[in-house]
């Protein structure tokens, strides 16, 4: 109870500049539909089982190249560097987005996600978690490195930015991942993003496996997809 007492804290904590943009009242002369389509409503909530580990497979998708990211620490890293060849689940998010069906609920399912990993010694030995911000301007790596103490991550879970918004454009481009600032009739900026929740599952070969957006990003079918990557990997291996 208390661990989701904290992570509670530290959403309305980090949500709070984003809040504040609420007082503005140009923002509530905004196109009620560019709204709808940043603000989605409901939740996923999985009504059926999910297959079996193993039972199905999953198609390669795309193949992603490496890019630059500054670590929670401040360090220059790359994206090949935190995922070092392991499957690994990404996502992106901004951490003053506050809608429950966003960004929230990514990093919701990835908390879960960690804890479950870190109980299972071959997830934790073949699995990262990383979490990058498209909102390089705000999220500075110290406030990532905020991100990070609440969630406490408990395997190997890392939290990145990048040091401009020239240096995120390509990263998201290359993961198909369309993000936009949502700006006034006058052009200023409103504090919000319009984006599509997108969480990828990469395999060892850096190529993307699947995609989980609002009506499937469920933890339990992230494990199994894990779970039927690390099959697969056995399995070729016994080939070879």
């Amino acid at each position: 109870m208390r661990g989701h007492r904290l992570l509670a804290a530290a959403v309305l904590a980090l949500a709070a500049v984003a809040a504040r943009a609420g007082d503005d009242a140009r923002l509530r002369a905004v196109d009620p539909a560019e709204l709808t389509y940043t603000y989605a409503v409901g939740r996923f909530a999985s009504e059926y089982t999910p297959p079996a580990p193993g039972s199905y497979t999953l198609p390669p998708i795309a193949t992603v190249t490496d890019h630059p990211l500054l670590d929670a620490d401040g360090r220059p890293t790359t994206l090949f560097a935190l995922t070092q060849g392991r499957l690994a689940v990404v996502a992106f998010v901004y951490t003053t987005c506050i809608e429950a069906t966003g960004c929230p609920l990514s990093l919701g399912v990835l908390h879960r996600l960690d804890r479950t990993i870190a109980g299972d010694r071959e997830l934790a030995r073949r699995v990262a978690l990383v979490t990058i911000s498209f909102d390089p301007e705000r999220d500075t790596p110290a406030r990532m490195a905020v991100m990070r103490s609440f969630h406490a991550p408990a395997s190997d879970w890392r939290f990145a930015t990048t040091r401009s918004e020239a240096e995120l454009a390509p990263l998201l481009a290359d993961f198909d991942q369309p993000v936009a600032k949502l700006r006034f009739a006058d052009g200023v900026w409103s504090g919000l993003f319009r984006h599509v929740l997108k969480v990828f599952l990469l395999d060892g070969q850096k190529r993307v496996r699947n995609v989980y957006s609002v009506g499937l990003l469920d933890a339990t079918l992230v494990l199994n997809d894990l779970r039927t990557l690390l099959l697969e990997s056995a399995r070729a291996a016994e080939l070879h």
